[in-house]
């Protein structure tokens, strides 16, 4: 009896070791599972999907390693390697002389904000519109920083914006002059910006409106109205100069040719009466009587060309006389 029931309690002990072992076993198993599942979400955060108008920035302890461009990309796992993503191909838009949110909510800028001051001392209110984008994303996020990058813009362009109209007059700002702000700003905030080393480009520059301000903008009306009327006047005089001036010259000009016809008529004829009064003269000189009756007649023939004339020979005087 005593050796059955100590052979049942060894059995019990066997069973219940083999219970707690195989229990042990699974804990184990599950413990690897979920060891082996963390080094895979581990592994897993490296893997990082940058968009199509995105680039990456990797940070390896905080530095900069390297720049992703789009698509699927693989970096060691956090917190090894780290992936700022930014947006490069977004055009973002910067307000100059008023602010996005009074514009929709149609609160009218401070005349601080719009009011600007032009090289011959006017004052003129003038607004325009900077669209930039990220062109270099690690100056732009550890030079500038996304949220300095807005503030950055409008000082740099309204630096250069106060520089440039004060070389300019208020009617060149005011008419022909509104490209140049564009361009001209355009290029040299961009270049205050590379300056910086913002890592910004300025896409486009556009002005929404150059006005006098509101309680001079009568007296500007008038002085607008009258220098169109005296440029008016001025392109009149000018039409009316350039239409007289060649009629005139023309007028000269046929004066001139007809007082040439004239002077070579006058000395040709000139020259014939020389000449035939030489060709008389040498007759006169060899028949001297002969000639005088002759010019006489030719005389009498001018004199009277329709009378009826009868020359008589006077045989005492040896003469003529004319009848009628």
């Amino acid at each position: 009896m005593h050796g059955t029931e100590r052979q049942r309690a060894w059995r019990s002990r066997l069973q219940t070791w083999s219970r707690r072992l195989a229990g042990a076993a699974s804990l184990r198993n599950i413990l690897y599972a979920l060891l082996v599942l963390l080094l895979l979400d581990w592994a897993v955060s490296g893997v990082r999907v940058i968009r199509e108008d995105e680039q990456g920035v990797v940070l390896r302890f905080g530095k900069v390693v390297r720049v992703l461009p789009s698509g699927m990309r693989f970096t060691l796992p956090w917190p090894i390697e780290r992936t700022i993503a930014v947006k490069t191909t977004e055009v973002r838009t910067m307000p100059i002389g008023y602010r996005l949110v009074d514009a929709v909510r149609g609160i009218p800028p401070t005349p601080k904000e719009v009011e600007w001051v032009s090289g011959d001392t006017n004052i003129f209110n003038l607004t325009l519109t900077m669209k930039y984008a990220v062109s270099d994303p690690v100056d732009y996020l550890f030079r500038i920083g996304p949220v300095e990058a807005d503030f950055l813009v409008r000082r740099a362009t309204e630096a250069e914006l106060t520089q440039l109209v004060a070389t300019m007059t208020i009617d060149e700002i005011l008419t022909h002059g509104k490209t140049r702000i564009q361009q001209e700003i355009r290029v040299l905030a961009q270049q205050a910006l590379d300056e910086l080393d913002a890592g910004i480009r300025i896409v486009t520059v556009n002005i929404g409106e150059v006005v006098p301000p509101a309680n001079v903008i009568e007296a500007f009306n008038d002085v607008s109205t009258a220098k169109l009327e005296k440029a008016r006047m001025i392109n009149d005089a000018d039409g009316y100069a350039k239409d007289l001036i060649p009629r005139a010259r023309a007028m000269a000009d046929r004066m001139i040719q007809e007082a040439e016809i004239y002077r070579a008529e006058t000395v040709n004829r000139a020259q014939g009466a020389t000449a035939r009064y030489l060709d008389l003269l040498e007759e006169y000189q060899l028949a001297q009587e002969i000639t005088e009756v002759r010019l006489y007649l030719e005389a009498m023939e001018r004199i009277l060309p329709r009378a009826r004339k009868v020359v008589v020979e006077d045989r005492e005087g040896n003469q003529l006389r004319l009848l009628e």
